[in-house]
């Protein structure tokens, strides 16, 4: 098996939904800490929000591995950014593989 098969099943597909105060200012904090998440592995591949609440927001993303989006969503720099951002509560995190 090659190298480039091993990594791709490491690799997760991650699934974030959160609820913010203001989609618009959350959207600006999102878009400014893309470094963070790039540091991390972690790619968004699309943002959506819920057809009922335009601040219901869902970030469809892949990361490396588990650790390194663990070590995305444990990193203090996130925190800041969601309060800066204006997210309420928890993330709903779910992590997927590709069968």
């Amino acid at each position: 098996m090659s190298r480039i098969i091993l990594i791709h099943k490491k690799m997760v597909t991650v699934v974030i939904s959160h609820e913010c105060k203001n989609y618009s200012d959350w959207r600006k904090v999102f878009d400014a800490d893309e470094g963070n998440r790039l540091k991390a592995g972690f790619k968004s591949t699309g943002v959506y929000h819920s057809v009922d609440n335009p601040n219901k927001i869902t970030i469809l993303g892949e990361a490396p591995s588990v650790e390194a989006i663990n070590g995305f969503m444990t990193n203090p720099a996130l925190k800041e950014a969601m309060e800066k951002g204006g997210v309420i509560g928890m993330p709903d995190v779910k992590l997927l593989r590709k069968l």
